[in-house]
């Protein structure tokens, strides 16, 4: 599975939706990925983002704490689908007793890793859905583009490669 780690560029509100959006950035190639979110969780990532510490625990400070009680860790994020147009994340977790992905909402993966201070991944494969094969094919070398190329399924295209 070919990753691209990525760092949260930007958070605002769309003045078209009026949703909030999170932008990922690949900060090697520049790519940028527009995920919308709601505005609970758009308010716990900029807390986090802006170093605010609630004088009680909120709900993904609660879930690192379960964790950290159990003796599991954060060891990453990585969104990894994008399905009719619904982003797909997992939590990475390990332990002494083995590693775990666990399904997420992109926001909760992002507002937990966050306060884990765990890194955050992008498949290739996402960033050419979502992007168009296209834009993202531009100013990449042939190991990228085959990289990208394996990870995506016919599903992915619609059922079309051309």
């Amino acid at each position: 599975m070919a990753l691209c780690r990525v760092e949260i560029s930007n958070i605002y509100v769309d003045q078209n939706t009026g949703s909030p959006v999170v932008i990922l950035e690949d900060p090697q190639s520049g790519n940028m990925l527009p995920i919308l979110i709601a505005p609970l969780e758009a308010s716990l990532i900029a807390i986090e983002l802006e170093g605010k510490k609630p004088i009680r625990p909120l709900s993904h400070d609660l879930m690192l704490n379960i964790l950290k009680e159990l003796n599991w860790s954060v060891e990453s994020i990585i969104v990894d689908d994008l399905k009719n147009n619904i982003f797909y994340a997992k939590l990475v977790l390990f332990s002494d007793i083995g590693r775990v992905e666990v399904d997420s909402r992109p926001s909760d993966a992002i507002a937990l890793a966050l306060r884990a201070k765990a890194p955050i991944y992008v498949r290739k494969k996402v960033f050419a859905l979502a992007l168009g094969i296209e834009n993202i094919a531009k100013g990449i070398d042939k190991d990228m583009l085959k990289d990208l190329l394996e990870d995506l399924e016919i599903d992915d295209v619609g059922g079309k490669i051309m």
